[in-house]
């Protein structure tokens, strides 16, 4: 299978014209430089030398800068010109300006590179990373998405002679903590670029976690503080909407008088079940699941600090769900009397798609 190559894209390449052939070379004089010895002439074409194979296509994520435009597009001439497929993102916001670069370039870098990673595996393509180039910052998020999407990330310094690659294994995230504090997290998204006012946020984020706490940061935009997620928790953020959406082949099954009061509630309540059932079929159900008193064959879903809750029970690699409650004195009745399949029977139940 060939591969998509993420490639972040720095300046290295402009620097070392430079000084190898004049202060100010035209387009041309860089592309033959950098045609005459592609490991020396820029940090990205060292790396790419080495992993690049035939049928793999690169895509170059570059800064919203004159100089980051300007080395992306040569280096896309570049393997162009040698039959490579080669695309170019830029990432808005990430430009020198720290202000901009820490409140929001990082912040759709995180995005950006999400995206193109679910784009690539949706047309079954492998990907690796390829953090080489670019601010120091873009290349630690970089690695830190690589590795909570479980893609390889490459790396390697231009007077480097080995390439260092990081398997594809998950980093210690708890992806939970956005199924516990779902209302928290929808609630924050909603709000404008995904910023909610700093008076109107803390007394809520107060009641979260410490380890939910860290993932958010405090923004200043127009003289006004607005808290958001951290370019960290966005990273951790793509990482659980990935979860998501590689979970929707899992069947799930609904009782049908079940089904049929799921259908009776309001929009805003049916819509905060259907989120449920859709984070149900994430493969962390059993870690977030509860017997409680222990009794039946169906688990309750989820435990920790969530209003809605469920009872289902896993069988044949498919979920069937007996009953949707709340957090409260139902819930409390259910787990202690328990749902037992000796009293049902598998066409009780019907499909759901969500």
């Amino acid at each position: 299978m060939s591969t998509v190559i993420l490639t972040t894209v720095g300046t290295s390449l402009l620097t070392n014209a430079k000084k190898a052939i004049k202060v100010n070379p035209t387009d041309q004089e860089i592309l033959n430089y950098l045609q005459a010895d592609p490991q020396k002439a820029c940090a990205e074409t060292n790396s790419l030398s080495r992993i690049l194979q035939a049928g793999d296509e690169i895509i170059l994520l570059y800064s919203a800068t004159e100089e980051g435009r300007k080395a992306a597009h040569l280096l896309q001439q570049y393997f162009l010109q040698a039959n490579v497929p080669c695309g170019l993102v830029e990432i808005g916001g990430l430009a020198y300006e720290a202000k901009g670069f820490v409140d929001f370039g990082l912040k759709n870098f995180v995005r950006t590179l999400a995206g193109e990673i679910r784009k690539a595996a949706k047309r079954q393509r492998e990907v690796i990373i390829n953090a080489t180039g670019g601010f120091k910052a873009e290349i630690s998020y970089a690695t830190v998405l690589g590795l909570a999407f479980k893609v390889p990330v490459c790396y390697i310094h231009e007077q480097f002679k080995e390439i260092a690659i990081l398997p594809p294994t998950p980093i210690g995230w708890d992806s939970s903590l956005f199924v516990w504090y779902a209302d928290f997290f929808d609630w924050l998204s909603a709000g404008e670029a995904g910023l909610r006012p700093k008076v109107e946020a803390e007394s809520r984020a107060a009641l979260l976690p410490e380890e939910a706490q860290v993932l958010l940061e405090e923004f200043e935009f127009e003289g006004q503080v607005y808290l958001g997620l951290s370019p960290l928790g966005e990273a951790y953020l793509e990482a659980f909407k990935n979860e998501l959406e590689q979970a929707q082949g899992v069947p799930i099954y609904l009782y049908g008088q079940t089904r049929r009061e799921l259908e009776k509630l309001e929009p805003a309540t049916q819509e905060r079940y259907h989120k449920l059932l859709q984070r149900l079929r994430l493969p962390n159900r059993a870690a977030l699941s509860e017997f409680k008193s222990g009794r039946g064959d169906a688990l309750g879903y989820p435990k920790g600090q969530v209003d809605e809750r469920l009872f289902y029970a896993e069988k044949d690699g498919k979920l069937y769900v007996f009953a949707l409650t709340r957090h409260g004195p139902e819930y409390d009745k259910m787990c202690r009397e328990g749902f037992y399949w000796s009293n049902y029977s598998e066409d009780d139940f019907e499909p759901w798609e969500g």
